[in-house]
């Protein structure tokens, strides 16, 4: 048996940790040992995480590689931890052909866990483009060594941390990171998001924004300006905001730990914002190219989701206002998308808004997520059916008399 040796003679492995180790070892030609050289067991004193660094051969990543690792082996759907694959990028196209021609790869991060998928027992961390093309040259019968870096006995913070580091860089969405941060954090918020409707039943968070399924971003704005808008005001200037990209948001953090997910009315917000925003997508799509394909997607707009939703907590308190909201897809004319996002991107305040002002619902600064707040209150405070262009003009111009006058009592205040 390869004899293992630590880097730090004062640092022992957990007893469970040594085993598997050694376990991966006797399981897999490793060139070290085949050349005699010893197998060093680092620690990274961050994460206290145990690791080897080796190098195998392609047949053995090729048939042994897991590249749907999970934070959860007890989970039945056993959702996905790091990113999808981009096949059709040519950066992949071209790492396949130089896997093909034998190219060897360096630094995969890789985890020796059979616990669970035990025929594919290396759960891919880091590297599952270059795994990928590996697979592809074993079958053109290509097996050359690549460099390897495995873990063993992770605990799912350090599979979280470990993969998110090795999936950061520039070219990676915030999205993703977002995604990650939500495996660790927990189940809670996608399975809302299944029971909402909005995301379909084993489906995960997308990790880069999609027209169709909302990200973790998206779902977690919808909570959190759901919750702030209980105590918002309908007659001022309210603090709707985006949830934060890239990984976690601490207002968000505190308000999760206090959420009955089970709640009805929470569930409900879920299921009403996916009616609008299916209702959207239909709507675009039966208009036989009547309506601008881009309208399909306006539910999603990151102003309009903290808007609507602050506008569902705000209502809470006003179920003839709430019911409004709610039903804004049903009374919509059969042919008018429910958002009306033709009327909303051609309002505008003459004087105040520059010629290439895109309208509403199209950028994300604090002002836009106002005014779109306006419309919602309008919609429902004047008990209104539909989002016309007078009523998106009319709240613009709400919202800057608002401003306006908040503006000005902080002046006099100064006095």
């Amino acid at each position: 048996m390869t004899e293992l040796k630590t880097v730090d003679e004062e640092t022992t492995a957990p007893p469970p940790t040594i085993k598997l180790a050694e376990e991966f070892l006797e399981s897999y030609k490793v060139i070290e040992t085949e050349s005699g050289a010893d197998i060093l067991l680092h620690r990274d004193a961050k994460s206290n995480a145990f690791y080897i660094t080796c190098h195998l051969y392609g047949n053995d990543i090729a048939e042994s590689s897991d590249l749907n690792a999970s934070i959860d082996a007890d989970d039945e759907n056993n959702y996905k931890l790091n990113r999808d694959l981009h096949r059709d990028k040519s950066a992949f196209v071209k790492m396949k052909s130089d896997a093909t021609a034998g190219r060897s790869f360096e630094d995969l991060v890789l985890e020796y866990d059979p616990s669970y998928n035990e025929g594919e027992p290396l759960k891919v961390y880091g590297g599952q483009h270059r795994v990928e093309a590996i697979k592809a040259a074993f079958l053109e019968d290509i097996s050359v060594p690549h460099g390897v870096r495995v873990y063993f006995n992770l605990t799912q913070e350090q599979k979280v941390e470990i993969a998110l580091i090795n999936n950061t860089s520039i070219a990676v969405s915030n999205d993703l990171l977002d995604r990650m941060s939500e495996h660790l954090a927990g189940p809670e918020l996608r399975d809302w998001c299944h029971k909402s409707e909005l995301l379909p039943d084993g489906m995960d968070f997308k990790d880069k924004g999609d027209a169709v399924y909302p990200t973790v971003r998206i779902a977690r704005t919808l909570i959190l300006n759901f919750e702030k808008g209980k105590h918002g005001d309908a007659t001022g200037i309210n603090e709707a905001r985006l949830a934060k990209a890239g990984g976690t948001d601490d207002e968000f953090d505190s308000i999760r730990e206090n959420i009955v997910w089970s709640d009805k009315k929470l569930l409900e917000m879920g299921k009403a914002f996916a009616k609008l925003h299916n209702s959207q997508m239909n709507a675009v799509k039966q208009s036989d190219g009547k309506l601008a394909a881009q309208y399909s997607k306006k539910a999603l707009s990151l102003s309009v989701v903290a808007s609507w939703a602050f506008a569902a907590g705000l209502f809470q308190s006003s179920p003839k206002n709430l019911k409004t909201l709610y039903n804004l897809p049903e009374n919509s004319p059969v042919k008018l998308d429910p958002l009306n996002a033709k009327a909303l991107s051609e309002a505008r305040l003459s004087g105040v808004d520059p010629d290439n002002y895109r309208g509403l619902g199209t950028r994300v600064s604090s002002t836009e997520i106002g005014r779109m707040l306006e419309v919602f209150i309008l919609l429902c405070d004047k008990d209104k059916t539909k989002i016309s262009k007078d009523l998106a003009n009319a709240a613009i111009s709400n919202f800057e008399f608002k401003r306006n006058k908040k503006s000005n009592e902080e002046r006099l205040k100064k006095l």
